[in-house]
């Protein structure tokens, strides 16, 4: 899966925009805003992907940080993937791959970059909580699709791995800006049950709370379910939206949220 996250993410950083026109703007380096919600498996590295924008080569970063949460990261390497000019600036995509430590948890909300190993400066990317899900009841079927232009949508197949029955109550995404609407299981109402080795075709729409706030978007669909009489959880896989609609609009916005 990792693996796969990066070829996606290091290609789609590769865009041209036609016909803007260059001006002049304040020397600095601006990042894109995130509202995410990464859970990732026991034991299994992943990849994250922060845009910004330089108006400098950046050959001079020599290291990167996540301040306050290094203790539950493990294992943490990165590339910094040039892209096409936009205006007088230089697309980036720092593309990190870690590995969160057992049973941890942390929110990444700002980014240091280290240059020539003794210069540091940090800066706002947003939101997004990392967590550790151990359990493992539904499994993606067929081809997943790990990324969406717009926070338009979600669908998959998903089975049943586990060896009981499980009444789903709900599915829900954790994002501060996002909720899910029309949730349809099967074509149906969410609500229903779910045998062993059974699979289903999961819908749901995503609306926005408030105004948005964010550039890009992780969400890890939440099913909550009872078994035996018994309430729990668990999340699919984190599905990544807006990275692959990099925009004329989109860019200017994120000049101006910063």
């Amino acid at each position: 899966m990792m693996k796969k996250f990066f070829l996606i993410f290091s290609i789609l950083i590769s865009f041209l925009i036609l016909g803007c026109q260059s001006e002049q703007m304040k020397k600095f380096i601006v990042f894109g805003k995130w509202d995410g919600v990464y859970v990732a498996k026991k034991d299994a590295p992943f990849v994250l992907n922060f845009i910004l924008l330089s108006d400098s080569s950046l050959t001079n970063v020599t290291s990167i940080d996540f301040p306050g949460i290094s203790h539950a990261i493990d294992d943490m390497q990165y590339d910094l993937i040039k892209g096409d000019k936009y205006k007088d600036f230089q697309l980036f995509n720092i593309a990190v791959n870690l590995r969160l430590k057992e049973v941890s948890s942390a929110t990444l909300s700002k980014i240091t970059l280290i240059f020539d190993q003794k210069y540091k400066e940090t800066f706002p990317i947003g939101q997004i909580k990392l967590a550790v899900d151990e359990k493992e009841i539904f499994t993606p079927q067929n081809e997943y699709v790990t990324a969406y232009p717009n926070t338009q949508f979600f669908q998959a197949k998903l089975k049943n791995i586990s060896e009981h029955t499980i009444q789903i109550k709900g599915v829900t995404v954790e994002n501060t800006y996002l909720q899910t609407k029309d949730v349809k299981i099967n074509d149906k109402s969410e609500k229903r049950s779910v045998s062993p080795n059974e699979t289903i075709n999961m819908y749901f729409t995503l609306a926005e709370k408030a105004e948005q706030n964010a550039h890009f978007y992780i969400v890890t669909p939440k099913i909550e379910y009872e078994l035996a009489g018994k309430a729990s959880s668990t999340y699919i896989d984190p599905v990544f939206y807006g990275v692959t609609n990099l925009t004329k609009e989109k860019l200017d916005n994120i000049f101006k949220k910063n």
